[in-house]
């Protein structure tokens, strides 16, 4: 800067404009210190995936973060941090540094149901962070072999209670969205279905396919290849709106059971503490990425739908997610092995 000020004085009247360039250039870099969230971001941004690669919720970390990278114009490097149903992950956010360089692709399973099942998870759900948007919604779906005399949700509960013990349902593991969804459902409508655990959805698929049991609730894109070709059936859709992988599938709510909405979430959390600006930075961006329409079909694919919410609405999201898994455990008594 001092040489450019002597070459400048060396013209006529290019006093005033050096003085005028170094104060701007001052002001400039003592905000940035002052603020970093005004030069944010000036380093690779850390997204923490408590999954394994290559499985939808990964697959969703890359598609989104790909456009926001460009935006930002800072890679947003994903970290793969699978093990104990995603805890590793989101306890290492809530020790992370609050400058907006470490985020977690976070989720229902980590933020509402495991503190709901663990007495102590090593986070809270709601003050060890702050919540910057809501990414995708993944509609949980009612699916039944078409042998069993049902059509329907009303038909289902009517069925059961009339065959009480014989009408066994499957999850995807104990403590899973599928197993607390399924107890919802039973103390919501009192209806007598077995609970039958799986180490995931394929084996539950491949029994249900053999009629070792009747029912099972997963994702859409998970029931989609077999109810489109007849194999099995939907009874219904857990969302407040019908899906558009499943359209002809009415919603639980046409069918008598309002305010039975469940989906599989997923969005950006941050540590607590992280400076407003880069939060809303990066809730623009996200909502930004959301919006384009390559983006919006490879989600669909995968059966997420976008959702967008932001700030305190989608922390009041969280904060009701975390309340009815909660007072769904309590009430089922459901209790890790």
């Amino acid at each position: 800067m001092l040489q450019r000020f002597r070459v400048l004085q060396r013209r006529p009247g290019a006093i005033v404009l050096a003085a005028v360039v170094c104060a701007f250039s001052a002001i400039d870099v003592s905000a940035a210190a002052r603020d970093p969230a005004i030069a944010y971001p000036t380093k690779p941004i850390r997204l923490l995936v408590p999954f394994t690669p290559g499985g939808s919720q990964d697959v969703t970390a890359r598609l989104i973060t790909s456009p926001v990278t460009q935006a930002l114009g800072r890679n947003i490097v994903v970290d793969n941090r699978p093990g104990s149903g995603g805890l590793i992950a989101t306890q290492e956010l809530a020790r992370a540094s609050n400058d907006g360089y470490t985020l977690l692709l976070s989720s229902g399973a980590q933020m509402s149901i495991a503190p709901a099942l663990r007495r102590d998870v090593g986070y809270d759900p709601i003050r060890s962070f702050v919540h910057v948007i809501h990414l995708t919604d993944a509609p949980l779906v009612l699916i039944a072999h078409p042998a069993l005399p049902v059509s329907g949700i009303k038909e289902l509960i009517a069925y059961s209670k009339a065959n009480p013990g014989k009408m066994n349902t499957a999850s995807t593991g104990n403590g899973t969205y599928t197993h607390l969804t399924l107890e919802l459902f039973k103390l919501t409508t009192g209806a007598d279905l077995t609970h039958v655990p799986y180490k995931g959805a394929a084996p539950a698929i491949t029994d249900l396919l053999g009629r070792q049991i009747q029912t099972m609730f997963t994702v859409t894109a998970s029931a989609q290849p077999y109810t489109s070709t007849g194999r099995l059936k939907a009874l219904g859709v857990s969302a407040p709106k019908r899906s558009p992988a499943m359209p002809d599938v009415p919603t639980f709510g046409e069918q008598g059971v309002p305010n039975f909405n469940v989906s599989a979430w997923v969005g950006i959390s941050a540590p607590a503490g992280t400076p407003q600006p880069i939060v809303d930075r990066l809730a623009g961006e996200f909502a930004v990425a959301l919006k384009q329409p390559d983006v919006r079909d490879k989600l669909a694919a995968l059966g997420a739908e976008p959702a967008g919410t932001s700030g305190e609405a989608f922390t009041r999201m969280v904060r009701e997610d975390v309340a009815l898994w909660a007072k769904t455990v309590k009430a089922a008594g459901v209790k890790l092995e």
